[in-house]
């Protein structure tokens, strides 16, 4: 079992006066749901040596927020409520221009084996994390590098937010590996013959992928996940047994023209976005059509662009819903993302851009109110953008990419497994199963909350002991 504590002193730099504050942490069950067995996926080797050692990489991140955050040991990221003040992360100094994170303090950090103990210990300059401080957590070294976004983060391509679980055989997408015509949003969709990847569920053993049939019929696919049961009978490497296939009927006719989609956990549905156009010009209209993932019941929204410009929808990423609302982008360049309410598209807010000039790439995933934009087409860089639902604001991450640099790929979330997506790159390739990295692994909720300043410097020391 794991217990923590965590001490904050602010000391301020004209008086040498020290504010000392002393709290206990709570542990969530991140490392328990990191190291949840995934049935065929289970090749050790990514914990064994990418993950260890496990304080310096598990727990090598901090994270404060202006917050509180339900001390739940389910509260596994937090929600958009809270804004990230300030991070760091294990053995590495912040040399950039960002003033969200600290350096690590490798001569005061200790980790003392004979008894069970390791001493993390931060060091923030008096320009870096200003604000006010309620949370402090602990995460992945990766989720300490400004996961949860800034005005000011300096993208790096060196540290992903998505963190491998698996070596990548049990593969869900094109024909060699599931013996369909299969494939996801990398991939493209041929009307009538693709099914597309659109979610996993570890506990029912089944992939779910979808086919439109034509303008006024879909299909939903189940296919055998290999997770919790395999047959003697099947080759799980190259092809997935079919279990039985729905048909689903659209009450209004989609155009099958311009096609994107994902699965949304937090509304527990399937979002279809179809257009007739490559974009749609002000008062023109486009499809959303929510299925419900219990009962397969449809509804059907034809939204109107209320905006003042074009909106794109070309690709199948064009757009993404999430907590009953669907984010876009416009057609031309400098692109601005706008949120509308679905089934009220008078309701739309244009998000503010922090720190940026236009927001490359497209939406990927989205966890607790937060959205995030990946622009894995860019050569040169490979930035990541996060758009704040509750805030209408799109920060940058110093954590530029999911899962790695210059691939395109897909992410598809898994039911009931808050921290898991599986990776997939349509009839390309597949990466397999990931955690998202900046996870919380403790909460440490301050009785008041501390507010740091210009003229103040700040150590952190969060002790995590072994009993």
């Amino acid at each position: 079992m794991l217990k923590g504590t965590m001490k904050i002193e602010l000391t301020d730099v004209h008086t040498k006066e020290v504010q000392t504050v002393l709290e206990h942490n709570m542990v969530t069950n991140a490392l328990r749901e990191i190291f949840k067995p995934l049935g065929l996926v289970k090749s050790p080797a990514n914990a064994m040596n990418n993950w260890a050692p496990y304080y310096q990489k598990l727990l090598g991140g901090i994270l404060l927020f202006d917050s509180n955050i339900e001390e739940n040991p389910n509260n596994l990221y937090p929600p958009a409520s809270a804004k990230l003040i300030g991070c760091g992360t294990y053995g590495l100094q912040n040399n950039t221009t960002g003033t969200a994170r600290g350096g690590y303090n490798q001569t005061e950090s200790e980790l003392n084996l004979q008894n069970r103990y390791m001493k993390y210990v931060y060091d923030f300059a008096t320009s870096q994390a200003n604000g006010t401080i309620a949370c402090v957590c602990l995460t992945h070294l990766n989720g300490g590098f400004t996961s949860y976004g800034s005005e000011d983060a300096v993208f790096t391509s060196s540290y992903p937010l998505g963190m491998r679980v698996d070596d990548g055989q049990l593969q869900y997408v094109y024909t060699n590996y599931t013996g369909a015509a299969t494939g996801d949003k990398y991939s493209g969709m041929s009307i009538g013959k693709t099914e597309c990847l659109f979610a996993i569920d570890r506990e029912r053993d089944i992939v779910y992928y979808f086919c439109i049939d034509n303008a006024t019929t879909l299909r939903i696919i189940k296919r055998r996940a290999y997770l919790q049961s395999v047959s003697v009978l099947e080759n799980p490497y190259n092809q997935k047994a079919l279990i039985e296939e729905e048909d689903v009927t659209l009450g209004t006719e989609v155009a099958t023209n311009y096609i994107a989609y994902n699965f949304d956990t937090a509304d527990n549905a399937l979002y279809v976005f179809t257009s007739a156009s490559s974009y749609i010009k002000p008062e023109a209209a486009f499809m959303v059509t929510k299925i419900d993932f219990n009962t397969w019941a449809v509804r059907q929204y034809s939204m109107v662009n209320t905006t003042d410009v074009n909106i794109s929808t070309n690709g199948m990423r064009f757009a993404f819903g999430h907590h009953g609302f669907v984010y876009l982008k416009s057609y031309s360049s400098p692109y601005d993302v706008y949120k509308f309410e679905i089934g009220n598209a008078a309701n739309v807010t244009k998000l503010k851009r922090s720190g940026m000039s236009t927001i490359p790439g497209m939406p990927q995933m989205a966890i607790n109110g937060r959205i995030y934009y990946e622009d894995s087409n860019n050569s040169s860089s490979y930035d990541m953008y996060i758009a704040n639902a509750n805030t209408n604001e799109l920060l940058r991450s110093e954590t530029s990419r999911i899962y790695n640099s210059g691939n395109y790929y897909c992410y598809t979330p898994v039911i009931n497994e808050p921290m898991l997506f599986y990776c997939s790159g349509g009839n390309w390739t597949t990466a397999g199963f990931f955690v998202m990295s900046n996870y919380l692994a403790t909460i440490n909720n301050l009785s008041e909350p501390v507010t740091k300043t210009a003229d103040k410097t700040m150590k952190i020391t969060y002790i995590i002991q072994e009993q």
